[in-house]
């Protein structure tokens, strides 16, 4: 019965669709009808297949610079397009369950939203001292307002079962893949002769899908190689598991050869976790065995290389124009320490200084997460937007001390909890922190705390 009244609910509302579109017809541009009916056809389309979807927005989770472009004014990555096409499928999924299964829509599917309504609050505070109200109010509107709702509360509400989990692993595992071998074509053939080589992002087919920095390579491999440590340890098959093995030896490699500090310091505070934790036993071991030697023939080398590669007058300008950004931030800081100078404003004011751009030229970016939170909405959005990361860590980390020794679910907690650490960790000298390429992982990692079953966990006390 309730099928057959889930029909007819389901006809009678095409019904009316139809209608509205043939009076709509006769009063709206015809272009104007088309896209509308474009947009609910695939709205539609991922309300059916709407883990397909999902999983397209995973692949497309670290090309931010493949995007949709209407006009000259207006450019969004299509991982943010298939985002938000997503997350009205799920509304509307959502929605309709609660009309016709009368399920409850609980604050449980939001975590941590009180700390981004507090962080959303500090961002719309800081308007009161912009320059650019404008500009100030589009930031707070998007990306402040997208990247929780899409990144977060989409892989929370849509990651139900293990074995969708390990389908969104996998999918993760070939984009850390891809872009190892991005990283391996540029060091094999390089764009530019010269002594240094370093694993950077390639153009394909004129098309820049990563962007161009090498630090963008290292920003997802350290958030792809814990995951990837999981399919590792669960798979029986020994041919999966010399795969997986090989995959992530070339995203180590990779993450190294692209000689970006940041990626190296990431990695090595995810290997001395995943030491402590883990491998602690056979860490001992390894040090006195004959393999310490070998290992050390190949790190020295490259860390000689990297510290020649540091004394280039490429990576000496880059330490300075981190070091006047800093500087600059500081000074905004001072200015407007409480609730700042405005969200999205911190490159605009860099601009105004003359010196600044002499030396360096036009600013691009802020270079780490904390210059630009004090700059920008001050001590307010600075305690705020931490307050949501550490209260999402330390979620991850209650499910992961209560889960017993023995559960499968240890470890694949400890390695997504290492994810998330390793994204956070890379944002202090990056600036990625609104976008998909910090906060997916985040979400995922989220997501899994929930599918710990009781029978693995000491007692069956949860964070909420």
């Amino acid at each position: 019965m309730e099928e057959k009244h889930i029909g007819k609910n389901l006809l009678l509302y095409v019904l009316i669709g139809a209608i509205l579109t043939i009076v709509l017809s006769f009063l709206v541009d015809p272009v104007y009808l088309l896209i509308f009916l474009f947009i609910a056809a695939v709205i539609l389309f991922f309300l059916r297949y709407i883990e397909f979807g999902f999983c397209l927005m995973v692949a497309l989770y670290p090309f931010i610079y493949l995007q949709l472009l209407i006009g000259q004014q207006i450019n969004v990555p299509w991982v943010d397009v298939v985002g938000i096409f997503i997350f009205l499928a799920w509304g509307m999924k959502t929605l309709w369950l609660h009309h016709v299964k009368k399920q409850n829509i609980s604050l449980a599917n939001f975590p941590g939203l009180l700390f981004f309504i507090l962080f959303f609050i500090a961002s719309a505070l800081s308007l009161l001292n912009a320059v650019d109200v404008t500009l100030s109010t589009k930031y707070v509107l998007r990306p402040l307002s997208f990247f929780y709702f899409i990144f977060v509360v989409l892989p929370y509400n849509l990651i139900n079962t293990k074995e969708f989990l390990f389908k969104i692993l996998k999918i993760f595992f070939g984009v850390g893949f891809f872009v190892s071998l991005m990283g391996l074509y540029s060091v094999i053939f390089p764009a530019t002769a010269g002594l240094f080589r370093r694993a950077v992002p390639i153009t394909i087919f004129g098309i820049e899908p990563l962007g161009t920095n090498h630090n963008l390579i290292a920003e997802v491999l350290v958030a792809v190689i814990p995951m990837g440590l999981i399919l590792f340890w669960q798979t029986k098959d020994l041919f999966k598991k010399n795969l997986y093995l090989i995959g992530l030896g070339l995203m180590i490699a990779i993450n190294l050869l692209t000689f970006s500090r940041n990626g190296w310091l990431t990695l090595a505070l995810e290997l001395i976790i995943l030491i402590i934790v883990r491998y602690r036993e056979q860490a001992k071991k390894f040090i006195f065995s004959y393999r310490l030697p070998l290992l050390l023939l190949i790190v020295i080398p490259l860390a000689t290389y990297m510290y020649y590669f540091s004394l280039t007058p490429a990576v000496q300008g880059s330490n300075a124009t981190r070091l006047r950004l800093t500087e600059i931030a500081l000074d905004l800081f001072y200015k407007h320490p409480y609730i700042g100078n405005g969200v999205g404003s911190f490159i605009e004011e860099v601009a105004r200084d003359k010196w600044f751009i002499l030396d360096f030229g036009a600013p691009m970016e802020a270079h780490g997460v904390v210059q630009q939170l004090l700059a920008e909405t001050g001590i307010l959005g600075l305690v705020t937007f931490f307050s949501l990361l550490i209260y999402i860590l330390m979620r991850i980390i209650k499910i992961y001390l209560n889960i017993k020794p023995d559960s499968e679910w240890k470890y694949i907690i400890l390695a997504l909890m290492i994810t998330a650490l390793g994204s956070i960790s890379f944002q202090f000298f990056n600036t990625s922190y609104f976008v998909s390429k910090m906060w997916l992982p985040l979400g995922i990692a989220l997501a899994a705390t929930k599918l710990v079953p009781k029978s693995a966990l000491k007692s069956d006390k949860r964070i909420s």
